[in-house]
């Protein structure tokens, strides 16, 4: 060898030496995947698929449609099922006798172990389970006796809550109008109201059933000092003097019910100036009963209470809690086998998002232990309770009427605040009665804690094992999806649940594209585990005709399943999701900035904004509340913030109402300003905001004294990391001046260029970090306009370490070749292009604690615009595409420049007429047959099978264009095929060794050949060339694009045959159901019941699917460095 040449080998050496060639070693060692940053990556363990909700009917379906189902599940690449006994809901109609196949009867143990079975035959699946029917909010039970209309005995009361102990409660009033003077002695009470407006709710909630008995609690007598006149919808308020209520509970006589003055001095009467000023006075009592609401309807007149439906439980105490395990363990879990099973294939149970209603929540003992808890009686506070904001999602007031002591304060101001504080507690007794008993059986528990109902949810989320949020109810946002998973973050759980997919748009609707739009925002927020709604069973089922048992009468989707043409390709999207979640399940999450945010109850209506400002600048954030600042993993250290777990560099507090705090809440600031964690104070000049500072109140009625004094000392300037700006743009100047400080974001924004992006504000990252194996890892999603952004990332510095980019649509895990980095080595710039909604992973992985490696390797920092791609081929050579015949060029990171000659005989410039400049081959015409999926003739209920024709295009197309435009084609749903042939041309690759300016040497391999599509992918498609498959391609992506790595194109250069033989490209698409359902939307039929929202079906358009736009294989120059 000559020097020259062991030199350019050297250097060629070099260069490859800081990507350490694991992507060659794969391919050259018979098992060299540990050597990657994700061993399992390209076919992740069923534990990180995503799992389907399953809407089983009820008891009475065949066990053998049910074990077919979940065998379609395992095949699909699902990782296992979300058992939900549906029920309908919970509602009528009854269409089987479900006091024999209702939740809980032996008919449902044996579905339930059949279930079990059939999960535990497909190796790696789970099977989580629904606590009850419907949403897994209760049980059956025996329910109050209907003959205790009054608490006439305190024996009778007793019984009454002896016999139906953990059963849910409310509290109710009733009123009547006291005269001036009126004396009360032997005046009985008002009955309770139980009637308190729930009609808004009956749509989805079970009507509370309004006989049983009512235990009295508390009498007031009160003042009225105003009753403001109706609204339009009827809604009262009605302020009352809160110095005149007087308490007269102890005055009642609990024989008669009446209130009896015994003494002289017990006599009460109203003020004889009552009246005066528009005033009057009213006596109010106050009763606790069940809220007699059934979580799941029966047939009428069951003779056993087993099969009399469910009832809701008590949910603010443990009571309720017990009670369903207790039913769980004597009614379903008794036998062995039933228990093994579950502990071999179980994962989690499960309870839905709280859907139930009650005038006021309520459980027995709940006034001594706000006594307890708040320091003082909540008796006189008791009108201002009955809240809006205290019923379910603040739908509206009880009997329509809010009580406010102040009209400042109208939903009830900080006694309702004591109110909710005392409830949660209840809630997370609630919850962590559920961790214990699961734990017990080999299980974690998981739901979807606390939203809709008064809770505060960020701090119940971290007594949940899995904790799960969903896209509907949080209104499609990541910022709410933040709300929820800062809290799971802080707290250190693991995993991080969602229910995705649900929209109401009509069933069979649902394309995959959208799904991956609320796949891929989930990510963003760091979610990393996917529960898809949903899969219903596939067997036949009385009342319901062709397509089969759709939950919701068609208004919500989707009903994914064979019945669905895309069905046969859903596993592309599984494998995607499947190997992000891998990614995003490893280590632990790294944010950048937390937000304070204190919103009790939660609601995702008008969505928090976004902080625009700090996205742009690549900073991450996310949101915890009060109760989170106070976990034991909420330390600060070093200006870090929960340094084991997000970590994060700073704490935002704005004046966006966010002026509430608790007095420990406000003491854990003063530590962590102590600890030099950058607090930032936004203090707007906005004439409606409330700026956070030393008078911002207490959460509740006590502790404002500590309040009070820990602002004021953490805002008087003595700490220097505290500061008070007016605006975000302030925060993100601050801490990118401050970066020396470690305030940079983790992944910076440099720029954006190319495409439509003006800036990277909706550019949103996650970080994962996995400490013990030396790995980083991070997602990058692009919600915004197509663009180039240019990231700054902070990467392990003063190690070797490897970069990669993870392909999760074909599971490659290639080095990233293409970067600069910074003198001191702690960050790396490197640039990522990607379309809207488009996502790639990029890791991290340490080789050991010496600086050798990429501080002293070469890799390439930059190159001319005609080069697409450039990885390390099989033999571990660099290998470089170039898109035409002209020169190609490559700066290295030691300063030294490789050139890559053109072709001999090429003038340098670009010539589609030039052997030497690879030409795009556009590809057609197409020869097309639809397998259609259409409703039988004749629709019955003894068959849900689709009728499946053959549709064949008798011409080939030359212009691809949707379905809708095809004659024969227009209202179809169904699988197409398009099929092609090409030709490569007989020269295709040129031989020559080009010696380069560089002292380095290449040479020209044969031609490399990608396939691009153009249009867009309205739904499922897979594509074939000569037989076999192409790697999914990204439906985001916009393959029409000269960088062949990033853009979506799939290199089919191993399957392509010898020039001049033909090959073929065959490409499936699969469409939605809906086209097909829509054709007969007026006869299907599920349960017996239609369409619940028709015009779903009659006012949309005919859905276009099918190919469009233009196929089309390009070469490449494949040039390897020698």
């Amino acid at each position: 060898m000559t020097r020259s040449a062991a030199k350019r080998t050297a250097v060629a050496g070099r260069l490859l030496r800081s990507v350490v060639l694991v992507a060659a070693a794969s391919a050259v060692v018979a098992d060299a995947s540990d050597l990657l940053p994700v061993p399992s990556f390209a076919a992740p363990p069923a534990v990180f698929r995503p799992k389907f909700r399953y809407w089983l009917p009820d008891a009475s379906v065949s066990a053998a449609a049910l074990d077919a189902d979940i065998a379609e599940l395992a095949a699909a690449g699902a990782g296992g099922l979300e058992l939900l006994p549906f029920y309908n809901y919970g509602q009528p109609p009854v269409s089987t006798d479900w006091s024999v196949y209702g939740f809980g009867t032996p008919a449902f143990a044996a579905l339930f172990r059949a279930a079990l079975n059939s999960t535990a035959q497909h190796a790696g699946m789970v099977l989580d389970f629904a606590l009850g029917a419907n949403q897994g909010a209760g049980v059956p039970s025996r329910a109050p006796p209907s003959s205790l209309s009054s608490p006439s005995s305190t024996n009778s009361t007793d019984r009454y809550l002896e016999d139906c102990a953990g059963l849910a409660m409310e509290l109710v009033y009733g009123t009547a109008p006291l005269a001036a003077g009126e004396s009360l002695h032997g005046r009985p009470l008002p009955r309770p109201a139980v009637h308190f407006n729930y009609e808004p709710l009956q749509g989805f909630i079970n009507a509370p059933e309004l006989w049983g008995g009512s235990a009295l609690v508390a009498v007031l007598a009160v003042e009225v000092t105003e009753e403001r006149p109706p609204t339009r919808d009827g809604h009262r308020l009605v302020l009352l003097n809160e110095t005149s209520v007087a308490d007269l509970t102890d005055r009642v006589d609990k024989t008669t019910g009446t209130l009896m003055m015994t003494r002289a001095t017990d006599d009460w009467t109203v003020p004889s100036g009552a009246g005066n000023n528009n005033s009057s006075w009213q006596l109010m009592a106050f009763y606790q009963r069940y809220t007699n609401e059934r979580s799941c309807v029966s047939v009428a007149n069951a003779t056993t209470w087993l099969g009399n439906g469910s009832w809701m439980v008590d949910h603010f105490s443990a009571a309720g809690a017990q009670k369903m395990t207790r039913f769980w363990d004597a009614h379903l879990l008794a036998d062995n086998t039933t228990k093994a099973l579950l502990r071999k294939v179980g994962e989690y149970s499960w309870e839905d998002s709280l859907e139930m209603m009650a005038s006021l929540w309520w459980t027995p003992g709940f006034l001594q232990q706000f006594q307890q808890a708040r320091g003082y009686s909540a008796v006189r506070s008791l009108p201002v309770l009955f809240q809006a904001k205290n019923l379910w999602n603040s739908y509206g007031a009880p009997y329509n009427t809010t009580y406010a002591f102040d009209e400042t304060a109208p939903d009830g101001g900080q006694y309702a605040e004591d109110y909710r504080l005392t409830l949660n507690e209840g809630y997370q007794a609630f919850l962590r009665h559920y961790q214990t008993w699961a734990a017990g059986h080999g299980l974690q528990h998981s739901c979807q804690p606390a939203y809709n109902l008064p809770l505060d949810m960020a701090a119940d989320i971290p007594l949940v094992g899995a904790p799960e949020l969903e896209s509907l109810g949080f209104s499609e946002s990541v910022e709410n999806y933040l709300q929820f998973t800062g809290a799971a973050h802080v707290a250190g759980r693991t995993t991080v649940s969602t229910e995705i997919g649900a929209q109401r748009i009509g069933a069979y609707a649902q394309t995959v594209p959208a799904l991956l739009w609320l796949v891929r925002d989930s990510f963003a927020a760091g979610v990393n585990t996917l529960v898809v709604h949903g899969y219903p069973y596939s067997g036949t089922y009385p009342g319901t005709t062709w397509p089969g048992y759709t939950p919701f009468q068609f208004e919500f989707g989707e009903m994914w399943g064979p019945r669905q043409p895309a069905w046969r390709h859903i596993n592309d999207t599984l494998l995607f999701a499947a190997r992000t979640t891998l990614v995003l399940k490893t280590g632990v999450p790294r944010v950048d900035v937390a937000f304070y945010a204190w919103a009790v109850p939660f609601s995702a209506r008008g969505a928090r904004t976004g902080p625009e400002e700090l996205n742009a600048a690549g900073y991450t954030h996310e949101y915890i509340g009060p109760e989170n600042l106070v976990l034991a993993r909420s330390n600060a250290s070093n200006g870090v913030l929960c340094p084991d777990g997000p970590a994060y560099k700073a704490l935002v507090i704005e004046d966006d109402h966010q002026q509430r705090i608790t007095p420990a809440a406000s003491a854990a600031l003063l530590a962590m300003a102590a600890a030099n964690l950058p607090i930032f104070v936004v203090q707007t000049s906005s004439p409606k905001s409330m700026p956070f500072n030393a008078s911002a109140t207490a959460i509740g009625m006590t502790g404002q004294a500590a309040v009070t004094a820990n602002l004021q000392a953490l805002l008087n300037g003595s700490f220097p990391s505290v500061r008070t700006v007016s605006s975000r743009a302030a925060i993100t100047a601050d801490l990118l001046a401050a970066g020396e400080r470690g305030t940079e974001p983790r992944v910076r924004v440099l720029g954006v260029s190319g495409g439509e992006a003006q800036n990277a504000s909706q550019l949103y990252t996650h970080w994962r970090s996995d400490v013990a194996n030396k790995k980083e890892f991070v997602y990058v999603l692009n919600r915004g306009p197509a663009g180039t952004f240019a990231l700054s990332l902070a990467v392990p510095s003063n190690r070797s370490w490897t970069a990669f980019v993870l392909d999760a649509w074909t599971g490659e895990q290639t080095p990233l070749l293409v970067y600069t980095r910074t003198a001191d080595g702690r960050r790396v710039m490197t640039n990522v292009t990607l379309a809207q909604e488009q996502s790639t992973l990029l890791a991290f992985v340490e080789e050991g604690n010496s600086t050798e490696g990429a501080s002293t390797g070469f890799h390439v920092v930059g190159h001319s615009p005609n080069i697409g791609r450039i990885r390390p081929d099989k033999n571990g050579r660099l290998e470089v595409l170039v898109r035409d015949g002209t020169p190609a060029s490559l700066r290295l990171s030691n300063g030294s420049t490789v050139v890559i000659a053109a072709p001999p005989g090429h003038n340098h410039t670009p010539s589609t007429n030039s052997a030497a400049a690879p030409v795009d081959y556009t590809l057609g015409p197409w020869a097309l047959s639809v397998e259609s999926y259409a409703a039988p003739t004749t629709l019955t209920t003894a068959s849900v099978t689709a009728n499946k024709t053959t549709i064949t295009i008798p011409s080939p197309l030359t212009t691809l264009r949707p379905w809708t435009q095809i004659p024969g084609l227009e209202r179809v749903s169904g699988v197409g095929t398009y099929v092609t042939t090409f030709r490569l041309p007989a020269a295709n690759t040129s031989t020559s060794t080009i010696a380069s300016s560089s002292s380095s040497s290449h040479r020209d391999a044969p031609l490399a050949y990608t396939l691009h599509l153009t249009g867009r992918i309205a739904h499922t498609l897979r594509a074939f060339v000569n037989g076999v498959p192409v790697p999914a391609f990204d439906p985001a992506a916009s393959t029409k694009d000269n960088d062949a790595s990033h853009r979506g194109g799939r290199d089919i250069s191993a399957l392509l045959r010898a020039p001049g033989l033909d090959n073929e490209i065959r490409i499936e698409t699969a469409s939605s159901l809906f086209n097909a359902v829509k054709a007969r939307a007026g006869d299907v039929r599920s349960i017996g019941l239609g369409t619940r929202v028709p015009r779903y079906y009659t006012e949309g358009d005919w859905a276009a699917f099918g190919l469009v736009g233009d196929v089309y294989v390009q070469p490449w120059r494949r040039v390897v460095l020698a």
